[in-house]
């Protein structure tokens, strides 16, 4: 009888078991924000088959054929936007992507969407069914350094809300190009273009245009900025950075951000020192903010300490009042004064 509960027991575990499980398993799909599932087929010309994302060796004006699978993870269809984009260095120094050629550097020549085209841009799928995408990979004619750098985009449009705003969701996968297959992470230059103040979405702020001219990823970068009065080691302004990245062939704005202060007026130097486990850069700019400059920018910032009226009109009040008091007591102990000396 014993036996019989034993293995009773053993039985109701495993069922409750595999309930569990495949509950999870159908459920995953339904919870599933993008609908869709991507894989890469790696290519015989990947550099690192370790690597999740496509890093490819090419060869001058060879063509090749990169394939991507997508799979719908719903029953209801799905609309997705295929599309290459390149990689440029964002204001907080991170690697991003874009579609804008205007935030690409001039170093850069043929970036990976101009050698990249996907033959169908556009593809609707649904019911738990697979896609294959072919991605044509022309690469240029002349040789070139180090590595391309951008990623491939699939987006999802949900279409219209109720708001009329269209919501999109999207994946994206890094895409490398390297035709010497070797490391693309060791850029050695680091330069300071230019350094000046102006007004940046609404704050008033010291800006040290950094580039990496080369086509190598500079990365862990720890940075600190120093503004000094030009000509003397009186600090102004500091700011301190840490794992900053840039793309190849790019560059940003290193930000120093004044706050609710009035910048003010003077020659300065903008002192940079950079680093990471294999170069030091120390690098220096020196610029000019005239009085009529400062003056506007204090004025035009959305960021300043502003003085309600009322607060101003109390102050007078109390200011007056304060003075009234004084006056009035000076005056009465005057009257005090004099009337103590008739008596005696």
């Amino acid at each position: 009888m014993k036996k019989k509960i034993k293995l009773l027991c053993i039985v109701i575990v495993y069922l409750l078991a595999n309930s569990i499980g495949s509950q999870k398993a159908l459920a995953a799909p339904e919870g599933d924000n993008l609908g869709y599932v991507v894989s890469l087929v790696q290519p015989k010309s990947q550099i690192d088959p370790n690597k999740s994302y496509f890093y490819v060796q090419t060869e001058p004006g060879i063509e090749q054929e990169l394939e991507v699978r997508i799979k719908s993870t719903k029953k209801e269809n799905v609309k997705i936007k295929i599309s290459a984009t390149d990689a440029f260095t964002g204001d907080n120094g991170t690697i991003e992507y874009t579609d804008k050629k205007e935030k690409l550097d001039e170093t850069l020549q043929n970036p990976v969407s101009s050698l990249v085209k996907v033959e169908t841009p556009e593809i609707t799928i649904g019911n738990f069914e697979e896609s294959k995408v072919m991605i044509r990979l022309t690469p240029p004619k002349e040789h070139y350094e180090g590595v391309k750098m951008g990623a491939l985009v699939f987006k999802l449009d949900l279409g219209e809300k109720s708001s009329g705003v269209a919501t999109e969701f999207s994946y994206r996968t890094g895409f490398l190009l390297s035709e010497s297959g070797d490391e693309f992470n060791n850029g050695q230059t680091l330069e300071m273009t230019s350094a000046k103040a102006t007004i940046k979405r609404g704050k008033k702020m010291v800006l040290a245009n950094l580039k990496n001219p080369e086509p190598k990823v500079l990365e862990d970068l720890n940075i600190t900025a120093t503004m000094v009065k030009k000509g003397t080691d009186k600090v102004i302004k500091q700011k301190t950075v840490q794992n900053y990245s840039m793309a190849p062939n790019s560059q940003f704005d290193f930000e120093m951000d004044w706050g609710i202060e009035n910048l003010p007026s003077g020659t300065y130097t903008l002192k940079l020192k950079a680093e990471n486990s294999s170069k030091e850069w120390d690098l220096s700019k020196d610029f000019t903010i005239t009085n009529k400059q400062a003056k506007e920018m204090n004025e035009q910032s959305a960021f300043k300490i502003v003085t309600p009226v009322w607060i101003k009109i109390v102050t007078l009040i109390m200011a007056f009042t304060t003075t009234l008091g004084v006056v009035i007591i000076i005056i009465r102990r005057k009257k005090w004064e004099k009337n103590e000396r008739n008596r005696e």
